[in-house]
This record gives structure tokens, sequence and C-alpha cells, in this order.
């Protein structure tokens, strides 16, 4: 068995996820395991879906799966599953939550793609709680800075408790981020307190400085999530011509990282 393969424990836990054929009717189905191994493979290793090896299956296959089961959102609905059994299972700290973008290189053309000072690209932007496990993300074009993103990154939470602590890592700090967390979080029932860092070249208020709090050192753990997704070299480079394509190895790169989490 590959290491890039899924073993027994993980298989165990995705497989009841996965959606069942609903005819008998044409050509044998190759066996789910294996379309899904081959998916992963690619995800994986980054490499180009002819040179994903035969023992997967034809490659069209596995590039169709993934491409059918994201439009109908079945990667997003096992993701938020896993994280469901996460919650139950108590491993989800919802003392602090972190919000921060990222940037992705595309290479080639496609939908998605925006013009930055860094090139042309693709935005990540993910919401992750104290442990690190990422609860939101939103992937969209590299040119809307992250202020005008993160209202919508925050809707994808699919959990939302009575009391979360938000620490938002953005390179310039501006209001209106400030404004869209206290509007996001009044849904909440307690009163949840931004944490959000001024500029070094912003000038000097009067008064006693901004406290922006002990919290604000662990914002490195919404750095490692990134970290954790990079490890898939797919995702690193941006090479899929349509943005929900690229959309749906982010998401399998965060199955793969609850089920680990579930497996612990």
């Amino acid at each position: 068995m590959s290491r890039h393969e899924l073993i027994d424990e993980q298989w165990k836990i995705i497989e009841p996820l996965l959606p069942k054929r609903k005819t008998k009717i044409g050509r044998p189905p190759i066996p789910l395991r294996k379309v899904l191994n081959g998916i992963i493979y690619v995800l994986k290793t980054g490499v180009a879906w002819m040179d994903m090896p035969k023992k997967y299956g034809s490659y069209v296959t596995c590039w169709r799966r993934l491409k059918e089961w994201e439009k109908v959102g079945i990667w997003e609905r096992i993701w938020r599953k896993l994280l469901g059994m996460l919650q139950e299972k108590k491993r989800l700290n919802w003392d602090q939550v972190y919000l921060d973008g990222s940037f992705v290189a595309a290479k080639r053309g496609g939908t998605g793609i925006g013009n930055t000072k860094m090139g042309k690209g693709t935005k990540v932007m993910a919401v992750a709680e104290k442990n690190g496990i990422p609860i939101g993300i939103l992937v969209e074009s590299a040119q809307p800075h992250e202020i005008r993103l993160a209202e919508r990154t925050l809707a994808t939470i699919g959990y939302h408790p009575s009391e979360v602590d938000p620490l938002v890592d953005f390179a310039n700090w501006s209001q209106i981020v400030l404004t869209i967390v206290e509007l996001f979080v009044s849904r909440f029932e307690k009163k949840i307190k931004p944490t959000i860092p001024g500029r070094k070249t912003d000038k000097k208020r009067k008064g006693r400085p901004l406290a922006v709090g002990d919290g604000y050192k662990q914002r490195w753990k919404i750095e490692r999530c990134f970290a954790w997704m990079d490890n898939n070299r797919r995702l690193v480079v941006r090479y899929e011509r349509y943005i929900q394509h690229y959309k749906a190895f982010c998401l399998l790169s965060l199955i793969l990282l609850c089920v680990n989490r579930l497996l612990k």
C-alpha cells in the first residue's frame, strides 16, 4: 500500500459518508476506495492527472468524480459531518478562533484568478479553532483585499457556539474588519472580543495604546493550518482552470485532516 492511500481506519470513517450508487444499470463502477485513493494521490503528489498510476483506474474517472462531487456539494458535506463528529467528541476548542488568508499563485488562466503585486493568483481564506483545525474556508480571486472577504469567510463556519474570542491576523489593520467582526458576532448570545493589531506605520493615538492581548500571540496556529494544507503539493500552486476544482482539493485536504484528528 502506498503512503498516499487511505488506511483501513481512515476508510471506516469516510466510507459511510460517501454517496451510494442509486442504480445498478450499466457498467460496474470502479470501487469508491480506489477512486478516492487516486484523487488523494494527485492531491498529495501534485502530479498531472495523466501521470496518475493506473492501479487507481482511469484518471478521467477520478477527475470526473472530483468535479461531480464538488458540483453537488459532497466534499463540503463530508467535511462538515466530520466537524460534527469532532464536536461530539469534544475535539474542537471554541475559546478562540483565528481568521487569516493565504495567496496561491496561479500559473495558468482560468476562473477566480486576480492580479496582485505578487502576480496573478487565488486567495484562500480560512477560519481555525484554538487547536488549529479549520472550521471555515473560502476560495476566491486574489484581487480583493482580505478585509472584503472577512464577512463571507466567517459565514462559512457551520457551527456557532455561544462564546468565542476571534483573533484576526491581517497584513493591514482596518476599522472595516472590526466592524465586520462585530456585526457577525452580534448573532451570538454573549459578547465576543475581536483582537486586531495595528500597523507599525499607524500614527500613535492619544491616550492608552490599543490592547491586543496575549491571545494574539497564538496567531501562529492559523499559519500552521495553512502549512498543513500546503503539505499537499497540489495546493501550493494552482493549476486547475476552474476555481471550484481547486476548492474541491482544498476541502479534500481538510477532510483528511479531520479524519486524522478523529483517529488520535
